[in-house]
């Protein structure tokens, strides 16, 4: 539960000021309270599903394929896995435009790439305090 409130705040704070000022084309409109908290954990949500969604495609890929699809599905999970932060950020800016935009997908692999900085930083830090018990 903690690492997930961690993620949350961070993730508001990546979105209010970190994204509109480190990387041009990521603009997010409104407060750090409530907008961002609450678009933080919209994105968590959105960021869920999409991940669902490449899970259950990657499988029904390898089962259609008999196996041999795993090839495939191995060396896009190896090489591509910096893609998936921008392709939930694009989905997000997509059923959100009022509140924040990408314009397009080089800002979307940018902010990805720092999302998914925060998200490993966050998973260190949670599982050292969870060890130490």
């Amino acid at each position: 539960m903690l690492k997930f409130l961690l993620r949350i705040v961070l993730t508001a704070a990546l979105f209010c000021f970190v994204f509109p000022e480190v990387i041009d084309g990521v603009t997010f409109h409104g407060e750090f309270w409530p907008q961002g908290i609450g678009y933080a954990l919209a994105f968590a949500i959105t960021a869920f599903i999409v991940n669902v969604l490449i899970v259950f495609g990657a499988a029904a890929f390898t089962v259609a394929t008999l196996g041999l699809g795993l090839i495939v599905v191995w060396f896009a999970r190896v090489f591509l896995f910096w893609l998936v932060p921008a392709i939930q950020l694009m989905v997000f800016a997509h059923y959100f435009p009022s509140h924040f935009q990408v314009t397009g997908w080089v800002p979307a692999i940018l902010a990805g790439l720092l999302l998914m900085v925060v998200n490993i930083l966050t998973n260190e830090i949670t599982a050292k305090s969870s060890s130490s018990r």
